[in-house]
């Protein structure tokens, strides 16, 4: 799988980190999740 350095804002970050703490899953799946989402949103 390919890696993907990216920087975000610290409140972006923040909010990243509740949320996957909250579902119990890591930035990562977070992360991916969204980015499948919107990108399933764009082919509709």
């Amino acid at each position: 799988m390919p890696n993907i350095n990216i920087e975000v804002p610290e409140e972006v970050h923040k909010k990243i980190k509740i949320l996957s703490a909250s579902k119990g899953i890591s930035l990562k799946d977070i992360i991916i999740k969204t980015l499948e989402e919107n990108l399933d949103e764009k082919r509709r």
